[in-house]
């Protein structure tokens, strides 16, 4: 059937049709047809009622998906202690019973060996990491996780460290400031145990050294002047090294690999799905890393901290850790990919001890 449409510029009143009677309504049988309330919706405008949820079958079954279960400890329940990295502007006195703005929410459902959670809040902006008086906070407030702990022993504790903080108990150690008793654990994450080219990256561009809108975006950041804590961790073997600095290191370096229990470190900034992944992405394509194999921040031979390659392996279930995820990823707060095993932070965590 062919319909004509014609365009009329002037309103046009139509009659209703009449039927034989001289009726106004020409009735019709019709059949009913159930309509869903969706459709009703549509048709009257009425609302639809909530009366019921609708019962949908998947139309595929996504039991394959790989669901590991859950790990427990395999040793003695200890107290655990989270000692954070750079870029923390205040400071708390004591110990806090969390740190969701650095460590994430996942921590209290992964850690079966940590009887307790407690957090350090120090002030890593304005300090070196090699400052004595700072590296002496950091036993403190290690020291007062556990009560088995003495005066400067570490006992009976799990102590979880992440990139500055790596170094700094480190130092503290190399120092003879604080040790660690057999029976205590210490696991580091993207410790820059040789400094890292971000350092450099950011007083070169505060230098104006970069190219213009590199140097305007590290000015907008308020980057500049740098400040004591990135300074101090300069690329072990660059320019804005120094002697006094390369010895910290070496000594730092040999203190990690005598009491270090696990590490996790990376080899590709690829990342968990979150809000920092596209900024370590940028990271990792604009700083000049002697390294491609690199969390963004860290490279890995700096995080290895000495320690061989091949003592490290790609699966959650080695204690020596080589990741695909960022900097930021390896403080629990992206949680685990569904798939990859070189991405699974939090199940490492878990499974560890």
């Amino acid at each position: 059937m062919d319909i004509q449409v014609e365009y009329l510029e002037n309103f046009v009143s139509l009659t209703a049709l009449k039927d034989d009677t001289g009726d106004d309504c020409i009735s019709a049988e019709v059949q009913a047809v159930d309509v869903t309330s969706v459709g009703k919706l549509l048709l009257t405008g009425e609302p639809v009622a909530a009366v019921s949820s609708r019962m949908l079958k998947a139309e595929i079954d996504f039991s394959f998906i790989y669901k590991p279960k859950k790990c427990s400890c395999r040793s003695k329940p200890r107290p655990c202690i989270f000692m954070h990295g750079l870029r923390v502007p205040e400071e708390i006195a004591t110990n806090e019973d969390s740190f969701s703005r650095y460590w994430g929410t996942y921590l209290p459902d992964h850690a079966p060996c940590c009887s307790s959670l407690k957090f350090a809040h120090l002030n890593t902006m304005n300090f070196s990491w090699t400052d004595q008086t700072r590296q002496q906070l950091v036993c403190d407030r290690v020291l007062a996780a556990s009560p088995r702990s003495s005066d400067s022993v570490v006992a009976d504790t799990i102590v979880v460290t992440h990139s500055m903080g790596g170094l700094m108990l480190a130092g503290a150690i190399a120092n003879g400031l604080c040790s660690l008793a057999d029976n205590s654990t210490w696991v580091s994450m993207a410790a820059p145990m040789g400094g890292s080219m971000g350092a450099d990256y950011v007083q070169a561009s505060c230098a104006g050294k970069s190219n213009f809108i590199v140097n305007k975006v590290v000015k907008m950041r308020n980057e500049c002047p740098p400040r004591r804590a990135l300074k101090s961790l300069s690329y072990e073997s660059g320019e804005y090294s120094s002697k006094k600095l390369k010895r910290a290191y070496a000594a730092a370096q040999k203190a990690y690999r005598t009491n270090v229990s696990a590490v996790m470190c990376s080899e590709n900034y690829a990342g968990l799905l979150s809000t920092h992944q596209a900024y370590f992405w940028l990271l990792g394509h604009t700083i000049p890393h002697k390294s491609n194999d690199n969390d963004g921040i860290v490279e890995f031979q700096s995080c290895a901290g000495g320690m061989p390659e091949g003592r490290f392996g790609d699966n959650y279930v080695e204690r020596f850790y080589v990741t695909r995820l960022n900097h930021y990823d390896m403080t629990f707060r992206s949680g685990d990919a569904l798939f990859s095993k070189s991405k699974m932070p939090m199940r490492w965590f878990e499974c560890l001890l």
